[in-house]
């Protein structure tokens, strides 16, 4: 199997490292990542910038590694068509982030967004994140081992991903709960700062809220320290709101008509 590796906090953070070495186990282990910081660069591509790759040494036997001077989705496109044309990906793995991405985090989330990537480009993905400090990356990579073992020769459907979120104590103990998306969202506030040249500029400085949305939210799981395995795809069409759409649409021509 090959697996083709990424993030959102850059080639050099510790959670790719474990990953990336904790793969090696199950498969042949590619790793393309931002060549610096890139949370919260949600599904953005790099358009109207140039692309620089360059291939580093991670100090993992048999893992090739590129730093990318893109996001994570970048990446990821990349990776595909540059590295996978003559041999294919197998697997995708993203993460393991520095921090939770719950809910509504998963719109702005660059780790999830390269899970998100490979799935639309028909590749299965997990999307792994450790919710909060402490940060025991080489637990977490042990989990992440044994569920891509599990989950490696299943048919996921189009476009749909895994997103998994470990909480930072009793991982290897923890219970893993299927879960659905919760609800978690941010007051917006900003700070004005004066950088060193002496420019005014700001800083988003939101409050956290939480609201839980049922027992199965992702929230909920990992409240009680529970691992949150949550599926997601990109059909984000509201079906039900269709409908109701459809029946407006059709009560305004019928007054358009008369």
């Amino acid at each position: 199997m090959r697996i083709l590796v990424s993030n959102d906090d850059g080639i050099h953070a510790k959670g790719i490292f474990e990953l990336a070495k904790a793969m090696r186990s199950i498969g042949d282990v590619v790793v393309v990542a931002p060549d610096r910081q890139r949370s919260a660069s949600s599904h953005g591509i790099s358009l109207h910038d140039a692309l620089y790759a360059k291939q580093v040494d991670m100090g993992l036997s048999g893992v090739e590694a590129w730093s990318v001077t893109g996001t994570p989705v970048d990446c990821v496109k990349w990776g595909m068509v540059m590295l996978g044309a003559e041999r294919s990906f197998d697997f995708m793995v993203s993460g393991i982030n520095e921090g939770a991405n719950m809910a509504t985090d998963v719109l702005y989330s660059g780790t999830v967004a390269a899970a998100a990537e490979a799935a639309l480009l028909g590749v299965p993905a997990v999307a792994f994140s450790l919710v909060a400090p402490p940060y025991p990356f080489s637990e977490a990579a042990d989990i992440a081992l044994h569920l891509v073992t599990n989950v490696q020769d299943s048919q996921f459907p189009p476009d749909t991903f895994l997103n998994v979120n470990l909480p930072a104590k009793g991982i290897a103990t923890a219970k893993w709960r299927m879960t659905q998306l919760g609800a978690r969202s941010y007051r917006n506030d900003f700070i004005q700062v004066t950088d060193d040249a002496g420019q005014v500029c700001y800083r988003h400085a939101g409050e956290e809220l939480e609201e839980t949305r049922g027992d199965d939210a992702d929230v909920m799981a990992l409240r009680r320290n529970e691992i949150s395995i949550t599926p997601l795809t990109y059909r984000f069409t509201n079906r039900e709101m269709l409908d109701s759409l459809k029946t407006w649409m059709t009560s305004i021509e019928n007054r358009m008509d008369g």
